[in-house]
């Protein structure tokens, strides 16, 4: 996930949410069909020359990439996905082979996904948001893996804990193997910083640790630099990721862990009221937009940008002046920030076949197995913590400024219904910036339309 959508976030959850919809009541066979297999006793003999399909959404660039192999040449999502397809195909023993198909664009992905299930034609492996997990595995579509990792020698103990939380549901059902964990950090143009007297003399960023902080860390940017302090967009769903991470740090949720809608609470009263008082201070703009944020940013017109994992890389190569990837500030009581993760699931399939189920997870595993080099070339955070805590990770470049993001990552439980709920909620905060709702009615709002879409 590394650049925002063609057509707005919430239109394309919307289109999601419809078409989930329309699963429960007319899918396929599939519906309600996924149940746990054995897959420990599926031979080599039965894995032997397998051709299985795979789903992900990181685009085509298979000319760029023609039959490479080696994943250190890999510098973007697609490149590294499509390099790391081509190395599981050379190199595991049974000679399966993967070929790749459903949506090539994330835009347009859980569309095409969805077609697919209805049809009976999902591939074999998908990738999939966590978040969106249990909208499939609550309809029986996607195969139980507790014991399937074993069966493939996935170590569930070297997951990070908010990874395995991810893909757990609350009966202890795994549906899911972590890939990435992927949320928001602050990209520093630490000159600007230094100029603003916001640098430690061992060259450190110094970041706000409260509200009052915050506020009073941008006046002194502003007067000492006439730029702006913070960006953000306000087209990709980064207001509500900031709403989801100042309530996390203060201790408490916006949705309990069995589905209940907890956004109209005293944290979500002081998350929101700080987010509007810097946008009616002129800290924040709420016009600006993923492209005009980030390249105001990049433009060194702007201090701290609000944005992913997903773009560390790219500015590591692009940003001209000196630059800095750090976890997000910690506000409150204790660190946390708005996070989700790419995972590996197993469509549920009309035939069950064992040997195709643990031919998917083998390739899962696979993609688990070199992990780093995803985690290394594309940004995203690793979900495990031999790699986060290896050497040749730490010394990566910028890494061990956020590694810390990976242990606090607050993810959405897996409870049903979530996509719609966030689109409801982010529509219920942004009234407040832009028609000037009143916080308390923005959030009895939201707490009623997300507790509505939860139902």
């Amino acid at each position: 996930m590394s650049r925002p959508l063609p057509r707005s976030p919430l239109a394309r959850w919307s289109a999601l949410s419809v078409a989930a919809l329309a699963l429960s009541a007319c899918g396929g066979s599939a519906v309600g069909s996924a149940e746990a297999v054995d897959l420990a006793a599926v031979t080599d003999d039965d894995l032997e020359g397998l051709t299985i399909t795979v789903g992900d959404f990181f685009g085509d660039c298979v000319d760029a990439v023609g039959d490479e192999t080696d994943p250190a040449v890999g510098t973007t999502e697609c490149e590294t996905m499509r390099i790391l397809n081509n190395k599981f195909n050379a190199e595991n023993p049974w000679g399966i082979t993967v070929a790749r198909e459903a949506g090539s664009e994330w835009s347009v992905y859980y569309d095409a996904v969805n077609s697919a299930f209805a049809a009976d034609t999902a591939p074999d492996v998908l990738f999939m948001h966590a978040a969106n997990i249990p909208d499939y595995s609550g309809r029986g579509l996607l195969l139980p893996l507790d014991d399937g990792l074993e069966a493939v020698g996935i170590d569930a103990a070297d997951l990070t804990e908010p990874a395995l939380a991810g893909v757990t549901d609350r009966d202890g059902v795994v549906h899911g193997v972590p890939h990435d964990l992927h949320g928001n950090l602050v990209h520093l143009n630490t000159d600007l910083m230094a100029e603003a007297g916001l640098v430690a003399d061992d060259g450190a960023p110094v970041l706000p640790t409260s509200p009052e902080e915050l506020v009073e860390h941008a006046r002194q940017f502003e007067e000492a630099t006439g730029k702006q302090y913070i960006a953000w967009a306000n087209d990709f769903n980064i207001p509500f990721r900031m709403f989801w991470t100042l309530v996390a740090q203060q201790g408490e949720t916006v949705i309990s862990a069995d589905g209940e809608a907890t956004v109209d609470t005293d944290a979500g009263r002081e998350a929101l009221g700080l987010i509007a008082e810097l946008y009616s201070s002129g800290t924040a703009d709420p016009a600006q937009t993923y492209d005009s944020s980030q390249q105001g940013w990049l433009n060194g017109e702007v201090g701290m940008l609000v944005n992913g994992t997903w773009v560390v890389n790219e500015y590591s190569r692009s940003a001209g002046f000196d630059y800095q990837a750090v976890d997000f500030p910690t506000l409150y009581d204790e660190p946390g920030v708005w996070a989700n993760s790419h995972t590996w699931v197993v469509p549920a399939q009309p035939d069950a076949d064992p040997a195709r189920y643990r031919a998917a997870l083998e390739y899962a595993a696979f993609m688990l197995e070199h992990n780093e080099a995803w985690a290394l070339n594309t940004g995203h955070l690793s979900p495990l913590t031999s790699v986060l805590e290896s050497d040749s990770y730490q010394q990566a470049d910028q890494r061990a400024g956020y590694a810390t993001t990976a242990d606090v990552a607050s993810l959405v439980p897996q409870v049903d219904g979530w996509q719609g709920a966030e689109d409801a909620l982010a529509r219920a905060l942004e009234t407040v910036w832009l028609t000037g709702a009143d916080v308390d009615d923005a959030l009895a709002a939201a707490q009623s339309q997300v507790a509505a879409q939860l139902d």
